[in-house]
């Protein structure tokens, strides 16, 4: 679910960046978190403060990483099918998937490990 909200920012950051040509920047002028214009050559940005824009993309391909480990994990112990293991892994690449994809496969190995659901009721 984590790598799902990192990816919905991920994909904020990219229209804010590419479509209107702004960094997300924390700190120095910017203030707390604002857009700044941004700049091929790194000239022009605020003195201080951190580029949150690159931040956003670090955290989430770190959480990638542990996303595809985890899948890789459970999808060796559950024994399924490497169409299975694939169509998880979409799930960190396919903006909203990753909702729908974790539903349906939660359900799966509640049924396959027989674990009883736990969190938010249905």
């Amino acid at each position: 679910m984590i790598t799902g909200v990192f990816l919905i920012l991920v994909g904020l950051e990219m229209l804010f960046k590419y479509a209107f040509g702004l960094l997300i920047w924390s700190g120095g002028s910017a203030g707390f978190i604002g857009l700044v214009p941004d700049s091929v050559d790194g000239t022009g940005l605020p003195l201080s403060g951190v580029d949150i824009s690159k931040l956003l993309l670090q955290i989430h391909g770190i959480l990638y990483i542990v996303y595809l480990f985890a899948d890789f994990r459970i999808w060796r112990l559950a024994n399924m099918k490497f169409q299975d293991f694939l169509i998880i892994a979409m799930g960190g690449v396919v903006p909203l998937s990753a909702f729908f994809i974790e539903k349906k496969y939660q359900a799966k190995f509640v049924q396959i490990f027989g674990l009883e659901k736990t969190g938010a009721k249905d």
